[in-house]
């Protein structure tokens, strides 16, 4: 690490609505930033959620375009040590021997593999995971059974880190063990599990399965062109920007619990050894050795409503803020289907009671999510999962402090935002792990993250969120949406 020039990593997140990428420096230091939206995103019935992968390579090429620019405008002559891409869990790209994407990618709550799913459940047999819709590995039967032409020129099946990667390195076919969970990989056995036979899938179209930040490549000088980024950059294997966002939070002690507020919810807590299965329940392999036992689910910032642009956020947090706890309970999704905490494919949002005006409908809203979060982090204990008493916070919600203090009072527990609490950043620490830090992530987390603020429980009002919180589940229950 010792040298004149300056260095730094960077750090690339492929998410629901946009590209988001960073530069970092191995002491932490934010360097630059650039984000691109998703113009195009297609949902239709049935559960169908599809995107054209071309468009992320595109505002990959963006992103990468401006941090170099903005890199040498503010920074000067930044040697980059590496970059590494993460993305979301459970979406699925096939490629042809040239790497090119043959069909949109079926995304991570797309719900058309319901019964494919079912029936692989039967055939696999003794697993610890059971599979849903949302698996990359439930996808690509659905592909090989419903499209069988296009399965015949697949070569490659990936997630869109995995194909990213292989925009930027030109070699295709290598994932790492938190994308490829999804996918069948189990990280303890390092092999595929039964199911992936089962599906028909056990060839050479699977992927080669890294840990993160190991070294999977070099920027070639085709996308170095495109990107802006130095040729032969070394490129590390990600994650998913699940696991990403548990990096960047900080949480690094057995019992740390993650929560990533994005355009959906995601838990993950640090754990020694793998809990019961149960379903909904998967286990990652973090980077450092600990289990990362986690779930998704569909509801999140993606699912709120709000009545029209006239008030910012900022504007509608500071709103809702006189209106807690309200007796108004809502479950909010973006379309139909649930995945945890609780599975049901037909779920649809639902408000019960009269809010009094948009603050205290988006109080309901933002009360829902800590609730949901609250259920979740319920049943992982339950599977014997020991929840600290720390919950750190990533994704763009993260950044409220007024969500942070009703979360607080809503868990019970400190709420914990680290100082750069995105994906991307997470990306860049994996980056730097493999490129600065010779592949020890606790070291790269000890000089990388930082606390920027917690916030405590409110004795007084806890009571009172128990008592709403009662009220939510039993209006869950009496729509069938339960455990």
């Amino acid at each position: 690490m010792k040298s004149d020039k300056k260095c730094a990593v960077v750090g690339i997140d492929v998410g629901t609505s946009g590209v988001r990428g960073v530069a970092v420096s191995p002491a932490g230091e934010l360097l630059a930033e650039a984000d691109e939206k998703i113009r195009q995103d297609h949902r239709a019935a049935g559960g169908i959620h599809e995107q054209d992968p071309g468009e992320w390579w595109k505002a990959l090429c963006s992103v990468g375009q401006d941090i170099i620019k903005s890199l040498k405008e503010k920074s000067g002559d930044v040697e980059l040590r590496g970059v590494a891409v993460t993305s979301t869990s459970g979406s699925l790209v096939v490629a042809d021997a040239e790497g090119r994407a043959l069909r949109p990618a079926i995304l991570y709550d797309d719900g058309r593999g319901v019964e494919i799913a079912e029936e692989l459940n039967k055939q696999g047999g003794a697993q610890s995971t059971r599979l849903g819709p949302s698996f990359s590995l439930v996808k690509a039967a659905w592909v090989r059974q419903q499209e069988p032409e296009l399965w015949e020129r697949t070569r490659y099946i990936l997630h869109p880190a995995d194909w990213l990667s292989g925009k930027l390195t030109g070699e295709f076919g290598i994932s790492d063990f938190t994308n490829a969970l999804k996918l069948g990989y189990d990280p303890e056995s390092s092999s595929w599990i039964g199911t992936v036979r089962a599906a028909g899938l056990l060839d050479d179209r699977l992927p080669i399965v890294r840990r993160p930040a190991e070294q999977i490549g070099q920027v070639s000088s085709v996308a170095a062109a495109a990107t802006g980024l130095p040729v032969r950059t070394p490129v590390l294997a990600g994650a998913t920007d699940g696991m990403a966002s548990v990096i960047a939070s900080g949480a690094s002690r057995r019992g740390d619990a993650n929560t990533t507020l994005g355009t959906t919810l995601v838990w993950k807590v640090l754990h020694d050894g793998k809990p019961t299965a149960r379903s909904g329940i998967y286990f990652h392999l973090h980077p450092g050795g600990l289990w990362v036992p986690g779930a998704a689910s569909n509801t999140g910032l993606g699912s709120i409503r709000t009545a029209g642009d006239a008030a910012s956020i900022g504007e509608m947090d500071r709103l809702a803020a006189n209106y807690f706890p309200t007796s108004v309970v809502c479950y909010m999704l973006s379309g139909q289907g649930e995945r945890f905490p609780f599975a049901n494919p037909k779920a649809k949002s639902f408000v019960e009671g009269n809010p009094r005006d948009a603050g205290e409908s988006y109080a309901a809203q933002l009360q829902s999510i800590g609730f949901v979060e609250r259920w979740g982090y319920e049943i992982l204990q339950g599977c014997g999962v020991k929840v600290g008493d720390r919950v750190f916070s990533t994704g763009a919600a993260a950044k409220s402090p007024v969500l942070s203090q009703l979360r607080a009072n809503v868990l019970g527990s400190t709420v914990v935002q680290s100082r750069y609490p995105t994906a991307a950043f997470g990306a860049a620490i994996l980056a730097a792990t493999g490129a600065v830090f010779s592949g020890k992530i606790f070291d790269a987390l000890q000089s990388m993250t930082s606390i920027l603020e917690s916030h405590d429980p409110s004795g007084d009002l806890v009571p009172a969120f128990d008592e709403i919180y009662r009220s939510f589940r039993d209006a869950c229950a009496r729509r069938g949406y339960g455990a």
